[in-house]
């Protein structure tokens, strides 16, 4: 049985994203920073017919959608819920658990693009901070560096964000800038956090700084202020430069993340 789910499936809906907590970090932020009422953020659930146990969980976040379940859920009628929900769908975390792939349920929808990265976490013990290079300053960005923010990744090409997506982790979670002569050239941020665990994203050098170890100073800020609050840093990357970056930083492999944008099926 597939529904909606409510504030008194959130401990079965915790125990059972729990299972895989770094590949789940993102429906654990949605539900733990915005809980189960918001019309942009939506949860539902998949229950065992015969006991009522959760085997299943959909969120939708605007038009991106995330999933985490068992083998035997009903991977169909989850398919239905993205099909049929009135937001098109533009992006899904392929990261099912159960299943390889949740692409082959769906009817509305083909990959107009897939991305396989490299998950990887950090631990306290394998941490190895580095300073910031000479004539750069790092320090934890405000509300008041939006507009240099916003500028900043207006042409980042793959790590573009719109002005929203730069607004919502300095308001909801934290960026972390790297300064040139008082200009900001390097940023990275966090795009989800729960209690012990926080999402980096958002690494970006503009082109004309790199090769100076912007990011990897920046990088190195954050980490350092999450791993004090006792939160472990996630990451995914694709590229052999930020995956050099992350491994000087004392970051370790843990699995994949798979990511799709999504189209109209033909």
């Amino acid at each position: 049985m597939i529904r909606p789910l409510t504030e008194q499936d959130r401990k079965h809906v915790v125990a059972l994203l729990s299972q895989d907590r770094a590949l789940n970090l993102y429906i654990l932020g949605n539900l733990e920073t915005l809980g189960l009422k918001r019309d942009f953020c939506q949860f539902w659930g998949d229950f065992e017919d015969s006991s009522g146990v959760l085997r299943a969980v959909l969120n939708r976040y605007m038009n991106g959608w995330t999933l985490y379940g068992r083998p035997d859920a009903d991977w169909a009628g989850l398919a239905q819920v993205v099909d049929q929900h009135p937001v098109p769908a533009a992006r899904l975390q392929d990261n099912p658990g159960g299943i390889p792939s949740f692409l082959p349920y769906l009817q509305r929808y083909r990959a107009s693009q897939e991305k396989v990265e490299e998950l990887m976490t950090l631990a306290p013990e394998h941490f190895r901070p580095v300073a910031p290079p000479p004539g750069a300053t790092v320090r934890r960005a405000t509300l008041a560096d939006l507009d240099a923010l916003i500028h900043l990744y207006r042409d980042a090409g793959s790590m573009q964000r719109s002005p929203a997506a730069v607004e919502r982790p300095l308001r909801d979670t934290r960026v972390w800038v790297a300064e040139v002569a008082g200009q900001i050239g390097a940023a990275a941020l966090t795009n989800a956090e729960v209690a012990d665990l926080a999402m980096i994203g958002g690494v970006y050098t503009v082109p004309a700084l790199r090769g100076r170890g912007l990011s990897q100073a920046v990088c190195s800020a954050l980490c350092q202020e999450l791993l004090r609050e006792g939160k472990g840093p996630v990451l995914y990357w694709d590229t052999p430069a930020a995956g050099a970056v992350y491994r000087k930083l004392g970051f370790q492999a843990v699995g994949r993340w798979r990511s799709v944008w999504l189209a109209p099926a033909d």
